[in-house]
């Protein structure tokens, strides 16, 4: 088998999507996802979480993007609220146009499997087998979509494939919920692939770049190189961890030490001599951090002096066209929502 880090990977070329919902048991999907289509030029994106609703439409006709809609609304009364949602997809048009939601970290599992030798008609049942025995829960019961791996090693063999695999009943729950509120959801992201569609816009990204998102409690690091996926790995460190750094921005130098900065920057190193190691490409240009939201003192800096590469923090108005630009909080909350409208991905499998 690959590689793979315990704490979670996926690996995914460029030509392929991630469509949760299509496929259930080897069948197509029983949710009736609708396919009205009005505009053909972009995608919106509805992606709910425990705090709010984040909203975002992109327009994908020029070279680029045009953010039309970015919105984030607190739940009222602390929690889900069919009739709000309803007003907010009818404001925002959302019946006819062709939109994308997310999953939440934690709410799906990433295996590595070896590619079986079949036809490609053939996969996702032989997919299907192979990880009935890796997952916490019965097959029948789950959703599946299939990724390639990059090839890897010094003969550049793509060997494995990676498979993305969840509870039909949670997304289940997330699609009724949207649909109901008369959502026009054709698609369901991850956001391994989310932070994708964002890193292969940053300047970085021709030479390799290590795009890091941290939530709340939880994080994920990305590695891209010229809109590729080469790897992506969950951590189990956010924001709230970070903040109990006791650290003066401006004070540490190499001989410094902080126990928080400290994880994850070797979370961050790991991931790069991960890259190193099993693929043949020039090392990366540089490390970019999503909006955080929130202060996290000296971290730009931390992390390029102990990485020794250059780290700077994402202003989505470099890779939009917004006719209000973004504050940071906006931006932190919208992310997950911006990355899956700007999703140009084609079904391979």
């Amino acid at each position: 088998m690959y590689p793979c880090f315990s704490s979670g990977v996926v690996c995914h070329q460029n030509q392929s999507n991630t469509d949760l919902i299509f496929i259930l048991n080897g069948k197509k999907s029983v949710f009736s996802l609708a396919k009205k289509v009005k505009e053909k030029t972009g995608f919106s994106a509805v992606v709910p979480n425990q705090a709010g609703i984040g909203f975002a439409d992109m327009n994908l006709s020029g070279e680029t993007p045009i953010l039309n809609v970015c919105e984030f609304i607190l739940w009222q009364a602390g929690e889900y609220n069919k009739k709000f949602l309803q007003s907010k997809a009818k404001q925002f048009g959302l019946a006819t146009k062709p939109c994308s939601t997310v999953m939440a970290l934690g709410d799906y599992s990433v295996l590595s499997v070896e590619a079986p030798d079949v036809p490609e008609e053939e996969l996702r049942a032989a997919i299907r087998w192979q990880i009935k025995d890796l997952i916490d829960f019965h097959i029948d019961d789950a959703v599946i979509d299939i990724f390639d791996a990059p090839p890897s090693g010094i003969d550049g063999r793509q060997r494995s494939l990676y498979v993305v695999a969840s509870k039909m009943s949670i997304v289940k729950a997330q699609v009724t919920a949207l649909q109901e509120a008369e959502v026009n959801l054709v698609t369901i992201d991850v956001p391994e692939l989310v932070l994708r569609n964002i890193s292969r816009y940053l300047p970085e990204d021709q030479e390799g770049v290590a795009f890091v998102y941290l939530s709340k409690q939880q994080g994920l690091v990305v590695l891209t190189r010229q809109s590729t996926l080469y790897l992506a790995r969950t951590l189990d460190i956010g924001t709230e961890f970070l903040q109990q750094a006791d650290i003066e921005p401006l004070s540490f130098d190499k001989s410094a030490q902080n126990t928080q900065y400290d994880r994850l920057t070797l979370e961050v190193q790991r991931s790069i001599d991960y890259y190193d190691r099993y693929f043949t490409l020039p090392p990366l240009k540089g490390i970019v951090l999503a909006p955080m939201g929130v202060d996290i003192p000296g971290l730009v800096d931390y992390l390029a002096l102990n990485l020794g590469l250059g780290c700077r923090v994402l202003d989505i108005n470099e890779i939009v066209d917004s006719k209000v630009p973004l504050g940071i909080l906006q931006q932190a909350n919208c992310l997950m929502a911006i990355g899956a409208a700007l999703r140009q991905e084609k079904k391979r499998f």
